[in-house]
């Protein structure tokens, strides 16, 4: 009897004892899945985990049919109350009601994850095609026929016109398993150095009393993040200007737009509307009138270059960088085949225009606070907080070298508040948060971005 089926068994005791739901077919489902393809023991849930388990890696690897769902939370429920009670809740684990909590909203998406074969990992794939062709494994009597049968769903598959195959296998792969890369890599390793270290072995299942290492995180699965990229102001804005763009429009040397034609792509897609909220963030006062407005707008429409006037010089970069917007000798057309189709696509679109933003954000000192603020909005499960709190944050961060060299100094505190106020109009409008009652709330893609900030730093693809 391993770990699992032990605590299981514990479990199942101490439900029955209090009248609790506990299925521990179910319950053993999730927990090998979870060990298997994520490395984590049984007692270890950190925040964002159950998402994963329900909308990630239940419709990837897990049986073919999805399981009752309403039992799964409320097994999942007692599982996680009962660890908490005994004390065999893993450190950085998030509490039974934030668990419940994060497994009530995957649950409303679940099924619907679990039906979509693009979320299905190739070897289910497989399965389910052996399936509609008439080949099972349900009935399987032993392991030799398990892999004959297999061989013949293989070689009915490979029967099937390649665009066949290629539309029908999930760009999504292995979905992030450890047991699916690792013969992966093994391969690769293989192919380089023409063998294998002597200590190589597949992963071993994760112990209940392995130290606590870094806490997992995950990413969302890309249905969650994917309307909130595609609804985003500054994504519909970087859209309509490619689209403005059209079949072409003229641009200089550098490869940015002519002024003039600068001017008409400012005035069609409403760009002061963006730029006065900028003003506002560098401390300009916005007379109150209509005339005063409109005399002020006209001010900072003064420019020598496109690549001058920011308001549209962060759409085009971020377009021309995600090849929405391509460039031949001195003219500018759209791209319409760099347009997302899936939501994979939308949200690997949605990292790349961001990313080209960063780069304007850290000419104008308004990137710096960028990944701390999503944390402090975003870690904690869509915890609201409010602007003068996100400036205390900053104003405390390691990472603000004003602060740290002007502790007590009123300036000093002024230009970090500045800093922190440019940053949220930069990124504003780009899908990593809302604004409810004047709280800054997190969303599901701010939290994958910020996730891609780590590795973009990791990387050296950010220089601070």
């Amino acid at each position: 009897m391993d770990d699992n089926q032990l605590l299981i068994r514990h479990a199942e005791k101490w439900a029955a004892g209090r009248g609790r739901v506990l299925e521990t077919d179910v319950l053993g489902v999730a927990l090998n899945l979870r060990a298997m393809h994520d490395g984590l023991a049984a007692n270890r849930w950190p925040t964002r985990s159950v998402e994963h388990l329900m909308l990630v890696r239940w419709p990837s690897h897990g049986p073919k049919d999805p399981p009752d769902i309403p039992t799964l939370v409320s097994t999942l429920d007692s599982f996680w109350r009962f660890l908490r009670g005994t004390g065999r809740m893993a450190g950085a684990s998030a509490d039974p009601a934030s668990l419940l909590k994060e497994a009530r909203a995957a649950a409303r998406r679940m099924r619907a994850a679990c039906a979509d074969r693009a979320n299905w990992s190739q070897s289910k794939q497989l399965i389910g095609f052996g399936e509609e062709v008439g080949i099972s494994l349900d009935d399987a009597a032993d392991v030799d026929e398990v892999n004959a049968r297999m061989q013949q769903i293989m070689s009915a598959w490979n029967t099937l016109p390649e665009d066949v195959r290629r539309s029908r296998m999930p760009s999504v792969g292995n979905v992030g398993s450890r047991m699916g890369r690792a013969p992966t890599d093994a391969m690769a390793t293989y192919q380089q150095t023409g063998g294998l270290p002597e200590d190589w072995r597949l992963p071993a299942p994760p112990r209940l009393d392995d130290e606590d290492g870094e806490e997992a995180v995950f990413p969302n699965a890309p249905e969650v993040s994917a309307p909130q990229v595609r609804s985003c102001g500054f994504v519909q804005k970087v859209l309509e200007l490619a689209e403005w763009v059209g079949s072409g429009r003229e641009t200089t040397e550098i490869g940015v737009l002519r002024p003039a034609v600068a001017q008409e792509a400012y005035d069609t897609l409403d760009l002061w509307t963006w730029e006065r909220e900028w003003a506002r963030a560098n401390g300009s006062m916005i007379p109150d009138t209509p005339e005063g407005e409109a005399l002020m707008a006209r001010t900072y429409q003064v420019w020598r270059s496109a690549a001058d006037c920011l308001p549209l010089d962060r759409l085009w970069r971020s377009a021309v960088a995600a090849g929405l917007i391509t460039i031949a000798g001195k003219r500018a057309t759209r791209n319409t085949d760099a347009l997302p189709h899936g939501d994979d696509e939308w949200v690997v679109l949605g990292h790349e225009l961001l990313l080209a933003l960063i780069g304007n954000a850290q000419r104008r000192l308004a990137f710096d606070p960028l990944l701390g603020t999503l944390f402090a909005i975003s870690a904690r499960v869509g915890e609201p907080s409010t602007t003068a709190e996100l400036r205390d944050v900053w104003w405390n961060s390691p990472r603000n070298d004003v602060a740290q060299a002007l502790q007590g100094d009123p300036i000093g505190r002024e230009f970090s508040d500045r800093t922190l106020d440019r940053c949220l109009v930069m990124f504003g409008d780009c899908g990593l948060w809302i604004l409810r009652h004047d709280h800054l709330v997190g969303t599901a893609f701010g939290w994958d971005f910020a996730l891609m900030l780590i590795n973009a730093y990791e990387e050296g693809l950010i220089q601070e």
